[in-house]
């Protein structure tokens, strides 16, 4: 803290403040901030009281009174300038006060060495979330007789969702300790028939995030007096999380050519990227779904907003709005790339943000999660942002309450329709799904690394009265017409398609896949069958065919057929190891009188493993040892080789560390030197990525042993200057 008297000599004198970091970190949980442990400010929660101590060169008597000079942090923009000059007399903080400071002076306490006050201040539970900055303290002894000091030490008044009367208040202590104040946690990938995650470290108390949340909401066009309306900062992170309209965070590619950034399948966590935009206030490349996701939940948990990330499988992409995902298929069924805008994601990343929404309803029907993707996908408002929307407007089909959601809804419930296209032009049904989307929405449980499925939460049952009523309230409201919203699986049928697929294949090994075709008529039937394997993005995304197969067979009444399909390693490991990716299979079957029948599966490829072995007692702040190694599994050199690690309190330490290329079979190690600054339970991420494969890792939960003399409060000494 710098401080500096004014011109003139004054008998009284400011000396120094104590921010009482540990005893107003306890209560108001934020303890754990950098900007507290570092003494570089005080984060604090709004409505709640803090302390600081002023101790002054000369007593200090009853009929003395204080004066605070308060300012906004204005990021070098004019209308960001505010101040405020904070008396000391006793008020009573009222919500519509609106012309009174965010921060008041609630009382001042004469220490005994009478040259020592405290003063206890207070904000509004509904105060502007932002960084102030006190820049003066002026001694009053009469109305014409002052003495001021300059100074400047900053405070950052955060969302308390501790405090009943906050939007943003949880009523379960165990969701606020998991929503608010766990820097770690986990993001779901994979197919809904194979659910994968993997570790995200948030980082939300480390710098520079606080810093970097309220740099991206003065870098938008949302007035500083709504900083402290929840609803409205999270519409604006979203829309700021991602780089589209604005230069916010993070530059979004799905191309698969990723020179001059970080492929998406290598960050582990937020920090990085965040420590980028914050030096550089240049979006950082690149970013995936899961990226975006990951970072808003960094920087909502830094503002003190509940958040968590949220994985949906078989996640829809309605651009037209018409609840239904229209994929067009030539004679052969392949896909008409130029016809089909809609898409099914294997599955797509967004969160949930907790608040209340006085907006919608007075009596809180609406209360409670609300989505928010940072993806840019659709504009909303001319700007590429997605939410706040209400999981109970959603899960009950009420797609006009702001904001967003129809593209919501239909990402958890639209109706998949494929269509067959002549060579007239004419367009022929050929299979339909009502129920396919939206599938095992997950976020991590509550005090655990469990998968939480949270899909009754968006949606009633697949096929209730219930599930129907929502769907045309949503149909309704749209003005869109009536979806036949058939099962092509309930359907009786004569013949019997099913694939005999694995949930999962490890990249680079060979892949197996049956075609099963069973007669259950009386009598034989000719039939024309059409088997492809693609690799898919998971965003739909088709990159390329690897096998397909056409054939004409006769099946016996009540006979079954079996063909094999199979994919060597070689036919793909050079095309899609930086992407995050699947095999899509799709059996069509063709009777005699023209109709088909359709089998469709997603195999989810994982990553090989990262060995790592800890050595040496783990403390904070002491140096430890860990051991890494990779064995090159694919029949392709890689090269480009690092090393990287992710974890709680390594900043300064996430750089790669580079190893020589790997020809097939053979082991890159790498041994680091690292130095915990954060003690407790914690969890290393080190991943291996190279010029052809990314995103392999491994993690290692460890224990933390705290350093004794890592905590340290008390008064700042500040240096005074004439």
């Amino acid at each position: 803290m710098q401080v500096k008297m004014s011109a003139a000599e004054k008998p009284i004198k400011l000396l120094g403040v104590n921010p009482h970091f540990r005893h107003n970190g306890f209560h108001h949980y934020t303890e754990q901030y950098d900007i507290n442990t570092e003494h570089t400010g005080l984060v604090v929660r709004r409505g709640a009281p803090f302390r600081l101590d002023f101790r002054f060169d000369n007593d200090i008597d009853d009929y003395d009174l204080l004066t605070v000079h308060l300012a906004a942090e204005d990021y070098g923009a004019e209308h960001l300038k505010f101040q405020w000059k904070v008396k000391e007399s006793p008020r009573k903080f009222l919500l519509d006060d609106t012309n009174s400071a965010p921060i008041q002076i609630f009382r001042v306490i004469q220490k005994a060495d009478k040259r020592t006050v405290t003063v206890i201040f207070y904000s509004r539970v509904n105060a502007v979330v932002s960084k102030y900055n006190i820049t003066g303290v002026s001694v009053w002894r009469s109305r014409n007789e002052y003495f001021s000091t300059e100074i400047n030490f900053p405070i950052y008044l955060i969302f308390n969702p501790f405090h009943e009367d906050d939007l943003v208040y949880m009523t379960k202590e165990d969701e606020r300790q998991e929503y608010v104040l766990q820097d770690e946690g986990r993001v779901y990938f994979g197919s809904s028939r194979k659910i994968g995650s993997r570790p995200w470290y948030f980082a939300q108390f480390e710098n520079p995030v606080l810093s970097c949340a309220l740099l991206l909401l003065a870098k938008s066009s949302l007035k500083w007096e709504n900083w402290g309306n929840p609803v409205l900062v999270a519409r604006t992170l979203s829309a700021m999380v991602n780089n589209v309209d604005d230069d916010g965070l993070l530059v979004g590619n799905w191309s698969g050519n990723y020179s001059g950034g970080v492929a998406p399948t290598e960050w582990k966590g937020s920090l990085r990227i965040i420590e980028e935009y914050f030096r550089t206030q240049t979006p950082v490349q690149f970013g995936q779904c899961w990226v975006f996701s990951g970072c808003m939940t960094s920087l909502a948990r830094s503002l003190g907003i509940p958040c968590r990330s949220v994985t949906n499988f078989d996640s829809a992409h309605d651009t037209d709005a018409n609840l239904t995902v229209d994929n067009y298929f030539d004679d052969s069924y392949m896909p008409i790339t130029d016809r089909n805008s809609d898409s099914v994601w294997n599955f797509h990343v967004w969160n949930d943000l907790w608040m209340r929404r006085p907006d919608l309803a007075e009596k809180g029907e609406f209360d409670g999660w609300q989505a928010i993707d940072a993806t840019p996908q659709e504009t909303s408002e001319d700007i590429y942002q997605t939410g706040p929307c209400s999981l109970n407007a959603i899960k009950r089909g009420l797609v006009n309450l702001q904001f967003d959601g129809k593209f919501v809804f239909a990402e958890v419930n639209a109706c998949i329709k494929h269509w067959a296209i002549g060579k007239d032009g004419s367009r022929k049904e050929i299979f339909s799904d009502p129920r396919k989307v939206g599938q095992s929405i997950s976020t991590k449980a509550v005090g655990s690394d469990e998968r939480q499925d949270v899909t009754h939460q968006y949606k009633y049952n697949e096929g209730t009265p219930e599930e129907e009523e929502a769907f045309k309230c949503a149909e309704s409201q749209l003005n869109v017409a009536a979806c036949d919203r058939t099962n092509d699986a309930a359907k009786e049928r004569y013949i019997r398609l099913s694939l005999n697929a694995p949930n999962t294949c490890l990249f680079g090994s060979n892949l197996d896949i049956g075609l099963e075709m069973s007669n259950q008529s009386k009598q034989v039937v000719q039939l024309q069958y059409t088997a492809t394997v693609t690799i898919k993005k998971y965003n739909g995304h088709i990159m390329g065919t690897v096998k397909q197969e056409k054939d004409s067979l006769n099946i016996r009444a009540g006979a079954t057929k079996t063909m094999k399909l199979s994919v060597a390693a070689e036919d793909y490991v050079k095309d899609c190891g930086t992407e995050e990716f699947g095999f899509e299979i799709v059996a069509v079957l063709t009777d005699a009188d023209g109709r088909k029948q359709v089998s469709q599966s997603i195999i989810h490829v994982t990553r090989p493993d990262v060995l790592i072995e800890l050595t040496g007692e783990l403390k904070q702040n002491k140096d430890f040892r860990l051991n890494c190694s990779f064995m090159n599994p694919l029949p392709i050199n890689l090269t480009g080789c690092a090393f990287s690690v992710d974890g709680p309190g390594l900043r300064g330490q996430l750089a790669d560390y580079p190893v020589s290329d790997l020809a097939p079979g053979q082991t890159a190690k790498c041994s680091l030197t690292l130095n915990p600054a954060r003690a407790g339970q914690r969890k290393f991420v080190v991943s291996f990525n190279s010029a052809e494969l990314k995103g392999a890792y491994c993690e290692q939960p460890v224990v933390v042993v705290p350093d004794p003399g890592s905590e340290n409060g008390g008064l700042l000494e500040a240096d005074i200057r004439p």
